[in-house]
C-alpha cells in the first residue's frame, strides 16, 4: 500500500507482481483517519485469508510523524535489505503482520539535508523493471509529483534531491497574481508547454520568467488559454535544468503515463533521453523486493 498525504493506493498482488485486486481512494493523511487500523481493515477486507497469512507493506507518509506511527528515516546509503530490516511491525490484522517501511534521509544536490518517503520503494522497483526490459539503465531517476524527487541510479540510494515543482505550480495557479492570466482548466496545449520550456532556457531566472505568464497575456502575445501549459513548461524546464548539470543524460521517469509523457517531451527538448516506468508497477515491484528480504529474515529467525 502506498499511503500518502492525499491518496491511498492498495494492491493485492501475486508473487509474479500481477495485480489481483486494487483500491484507490482519498483517505490520505490530509483526510486523517480516526483509526488507521480500522481504515486499513476496510480497504483489505476480503483480501486476506487466516490460513495463508501474508505481509502487508505500507510505504509513504503513513510512517511520518503525522501518520499512523513514525518510522524514522533510514540514513543514506540505503538498500532494499536495509529498508526491510528497519520496517516497523505496527499491528496484525487477522494473522497478517502489518509493516510500515521507513523513508530515507540524506543530502541533496546543494549539500543540504533532504528526505523522502514512498519513492524509496518505487526506486528499487523501477530499477528491477527497467533491467528486465531495457539494455540501457538511467543515469538518474525522476519521480514527478507534488514534491519531485531526483535519485541517481545505483545499487543503493546514496543521495537525492527534492524540488517542490508540483506544489509550486498549484500555488501559482490558484493563489498568485498570475492566476488572473490563466484559464483554470487543464487542457492539452503542447505548443504553449514547449514555449514555456524554451523560456526556462533564457536569461533572467525563474522569478523573472514567471512574470512573463502575466506580461505576455496582458500585451496580447499569449492567449489566456495558453497560460497553464506555458506555466507548466517554465517550472518543469527550470526543474530539469537545475537537476541535470551534464548534457545528454539518460533519465528514468516514474509516474503515471500522462505525467511521464510530459516530462519525456521536456527532456527531449532539453537534450536528454528518457525511459518511463509506470508508478503503480514500480511500487508493486519495489514492495515485492523488500518483502523478499522480510521473508528471508523471518525464515532465518524460524531456523
Amino acid at each position: 500500500m502506498d499511503w500518502g498525504t492525499t491518496n491511498l493506493r492498495a494492491y493485492a498482488v501475486a508473487n509474479d507482481g500481477s495485480v489481483i485486486k486494487h483500491v484507490e481512494n482519498n483517505q490520505g493523511l490530509r483526510n486523517k483517519p480516526d483509526n488507521y487500523a480500522d481504515c486499513l481493515k476496510a480497504v483489505i477486507h476480503g483480501w486476506i485469508d487466516d490460513a495463508r497469512p501474508v505481509n502487508v507493506l505500507l510505504s509513504g507518509m503513513v510512517g511520518s510523524p503525522t501518520g499512523w506511527q513514525e518510522v524514522p528515516h533510514l540514513p543514506a546509503p540505503a538498500s532494499a535489505s536495509a529498508l526491510a530490516a528497519e520496517a516497523r511491525l505496527v499491528t496484525r490484522i487477522s494473522s497478517c503482520p502489518i509493516w510500515i517501511l521507513p523513508g530515507v534521509k540524506g543530502t541533496g544536490i546543494s549539500g543540504m539535508p533532504d528526505v523522502l518517503r514512498g519513492e524509496e520503494t518505487q526506486f528499487f522497483g523501477a530499477q528491477r523493471l527497467c533491467a528486465q526490459t531495457y539494455s540501457r539503465q538511467p543515469d538518474i531517476w525522476c519521480f514527478p509529483g507534488t514534491h519531485n524527487k531526483w535519485i541517481p541510479n545505483g545499487e543503493n540510494i546514496d543521495h537525492f534531491s527534492t524540488s517542490m515543482a508540483g506544489e509550486f505550480f498549484e500555488l501559482i495557479r490558484r493563489h498568485s497574481l498570475l492566476a488572473q492570466s490563466l484559464e483554470q482548466r487543464d487542457s492539452e496545449n503542447q505548443p504553449a508547454f514547449l514555449r514555456g520550456i524554451e523560456t526556462a532556457r533564457k536569461d533572467g531566472g525563474l522569478l523573472h520568467h514567471l512574470f512573463s505568464v502575466r506580461a505576455l497575456q496582458l500585451t496580447g502575445a499569449r492567449e489566456k488559454s495558453d497560460g497553464l501549459e506555458y506555466l507548466s513548461g517554465i517550472i518543469i524546464g527550470h526543474d530539469i535544468g537545475a537537476q541535470l548539470s551534464q548534457s545528454d543524460q539518460h533519465v528514468g521517469i516514474v509516474a503515471s503515463p500522462s505525467l511521464a509523457h510530459k516530462y519525456q517531451v521536456a527532456l527531449e527538448v532539453l537534450g536528454h533521453s528518457s525511459v518511463a516506468i509506470e508508478s503503480k508497477a514500480a511500487t508493486i515491484s519495489g514492495a515485492l523486493a523488500i518483502n523478499a528480504h522480510l521473508l528471508a529474515a523471518s525464515q532465518q529467525l524460524g531456523a
